[in-house]
């Protein structure tokens, strides 16, 4: 359970509020690669084009500063989520798990 932080009284509240929101970005991540997923279903595309790179790259600028965090941090982020989402397991050497 995520505990609003003004109830949060102690150390445990805090500790166990942070495992529910990694939980959560977890499961976020699953979903987003299942919609990636069936994006590639309807478009047969593996990779963005550049326009809808900068237009993305913009849309994390934009929700950095919505939540007052730093944007190299943010892209970065979503940077190395692109970058495993859309890597070639067969040719990298890696399998998804």
């Amino acid at each position: 359970m995520i505990r609003p932080l003004e109830y949060c009284v102690n150390s445990q509240h805090i500790k166990s509020s942070i495992d529910t929101i990694d939980s959560r970005i977890v499961e976020l991540l699953a979903l987003r690669q299942a919609y990636l997923n069936k994006e590639r279903a309807f478009t047969g595309k593996e990779c963005i084009e550049a326009d809808s790179v900068r237009n993305i790259s913009n849309n994390y600028a934009v929700m950095a500063r919505k939540f007052d965090l730093p944007t190299e941090f943010i892209q970065a982020i979503f940077d190395q989520i692109n970058n495993y989402f859309n890597q070639d397991y067969t040719t990298k050497g890696y399998e998804q798990q």
